[in-house]
């Protein structure tokens, strides 16, 4: 009989739960560290997680795995046939409970929680990420993990992963946006690429909900007053409420931040700016949002 899996809720666990639990059988911790798509080193820090990684981490590289390549927007989530595919062979299975994290503001450990999320499993972001982890002097190991190959079921859960046709939809009837880029791209400049936000959208910056310099997500009092700040508030949150960002990766960051102080996020915009503002058809704002 298996030991019981007491999870914590919220979107989040600490570095105490997860050291206490790595030893259980149905705990998979995924390392996902990585570069932002700007940097010219490797996006994905394999080298770094063969170095050293929490022991039983697999790695994911974030901008292959669970991702569609033959899709042109950039980094759109997997099918449910491929994704299962590639959760079995990191050996996540049915009824585990995946543990993401990594060392750049939380962004690719939600991305990949909230993927998982989406495809109908458990699963949580370590609070502090790789940073406080190494830092608090807790195990870590080098090498690559062998893993055993699992079952992985596919529950999709449609309303998480909104497309450009549904969130057209979704502001028609009132829906509100709320974008995880930094305030310099959302504020952005007529003529510059890929500034400017969509219209109506709110500003809720990634680096303002996450310490960049310790992995820690910011205190939910904190982010209510952001939110507060951004027009939502967390009092009398939006009925329909989507988040987005420039790939649909900092996205969830803005999306599990907000969890924590109650506020209900229907989904994330997977091709985000990206593919919004390919189109010149599609309107663009400038400035701080009205």
């Amino acid at each position: 009989m298996l030991p019981l899996l007491e999870v914590p809720e919220g979107p989040l666990v600490t570095a105490d739960w997860l050291e206490r639990h790595l030893e259980h059988p149905n705990v998979r911790v995924v390392d996902v560290r990585g570069r932002h798509p700007s940097s010219a080193l490797p996006h994905a820090k394999l080298a770094e997680y063969e170095a050293e990684h929490i022991p039983g981490a697999t790695f994911v590289d974030w901008e292959r795995d669970f991702i569609d390549v033959s899709d042109p927007v950039p980094v759109q989530v997997a099918s449910a046939s491929e994704f299962a595919a590639r959760a079995g062979e990191l050996g996540i299975g049915d009824g585990d409970l995946v543990v993401t994290y990594d060392d750049y503001y939380g962004i690719f450990a939600a991305r990949v929680a909230w993927a998982f999320r989406y495809y109908g499993a458990e699963s949580r972001v370590l609070d502090g990420g790789w940073l406080t982890w190494r830092e608090a002097g807790r195990p870590v190991t080098g090498g690559v993990v062998e893993c055993v190959a699992a079952r992985f079921t596919p529950h999709p859960r449609p309303r998480l992963r909104r497309t450009l046709s549904e969130v057209i939809e979704a502001r028609e009837r009132g829906a509100i946006l709320v974008d995880a880029r930094p305030r310099h791209l959302f504020l952005g400049e007529q003529g510059v690429t890929n500034t400017g936000h969509i219209p109506g959208a709110r500003c809720l910056p990634y680096q303002e909900l996450v310490d960049g310099a310790t992995g820690l997500w910011a205190a939910p009092a904190a982010v209510a007053r952001l939110a507060r700040d951004a027009g939502i508030d967390p009092d009398r949150p939006p009925l329909e409420l989507i988040a987005t960002c420039g790939s649909g990766v900092s996205a969830t960051v803005a999306m599990l931040a907000l969890e924590r102080i109650g506020v209900h996020c229907d989904g994330v915009y997977d091709g985000s700016f990206n593919e919004w503002g390919a189109d010149r058809d599609r309107p663009v704002e400038y400035g701080a949002a009205a």
